[in-house]
C-alpha cells in the first residue's frame, strides 16, 4: 500500500471538487435553457443532478478540510482546475443538451474511479468510501440520462420519461 500525504489527497480532492462544481453547472445552465416537449421532465432531471452535486461538493470540501486542506472553489480556479470540456453555448434542444451532460458526466465518472483507486491504494478508506458513494450516485445519473436519450430519440409515443429519483437518498449517509 502507498502512502500519501495529506496534502497530495487535498490536492486530488480540490481536482474532484472543480470539477463537480464545473457539473453542477453545467447541469444549471441545461435547466436554464431547456425548450421543447419535454421541458418540464428535464428541469426536474436537471434539478436533481444540481442539488445532487451540491451535496458532493459540500461533502467532499468538509473532506479535503479534514484533511488540513483548504478548498478552493472560486470561479476562476474552477474553471481553471476543472477536467471537464467547456459545455457548448449554443444548444437549446433537449436532445443536444441531453448528449452534452452524458459526455460531461461519462467524464467525471471517469475521473472520480480514478481517485478513488488512488484513494484504496493510498489507504485513505474514510475518502474513498466519499469517492464510491459519489460513483454510485453517478452511474444511476448516467444511467438516467441514457434513458432520457432513449426516450426522446423514440418520442415516447405518448409515455412520460421515466421520473427522476436521487440515488443519495437510498445510500447511507457518510456522516
Amino acid at each position: 500500500m502507498e502512502y500519501l500525504s495529506d496534502s497530495v489527497i487535498a490536492c486530488l480532492l480540490n481536482k474532484q471538487l472543480a470539477d463537480t462544481l464545473d457539473l453542477r453547472l453545467q447541469a444549471i445552465q441545461s435547466f436554464f435553457n431547456v425548450k421543447g416537449p419535454y421541458t418540464e421532465e428535464l428541469r426536474s432531471l436537471f434539478s436533481g443532478f444540481s442539488k445532487d452535486l451540491s451535496s458532493f461538493a459540500d461533502r467532499i470540501a468538509e473532506r479535503i478540510n479534514q484533511v488540513g486542506g483548504y478548498a478552493v472553489a472560486t470561479v476562476r480556479s474552477v474553471a481553471h482546475e476543472s477536467g471537464l470540456r467547456d459545455y457548448p453555448r449554443d444548444i437549446l434542444d433537449s436532445h443536444d443538451q441531453l448528449d452534452a451532460l452524458l459526455s460531461a458526466y461519462s467524464r467525471y465518472e471517469l475521473d472520480t474511479q480514478r481517485n478513488l483507486k488512488t484513494a484504496y491504494e493510498a489507504g485513505d478508506t474514510t475518502t474513498a468510501a466519499l469517492l464510491q458513494h459519489m460513483l454510485a450516485t453517478t452511474e444511476n445519473n448516467l444511467w438516467y440520462l441514457e434513458a432520457y436519450l432513449e426516450g426522446i430519440a423514440v418520442g415516447l409515443h405518448g409515455r412520460k420519461l421515466p421520473a427522476w429519483t436521487s440515488a443519495l437518498s437510498s445510500q447511507h449517509r457518510l456522516d
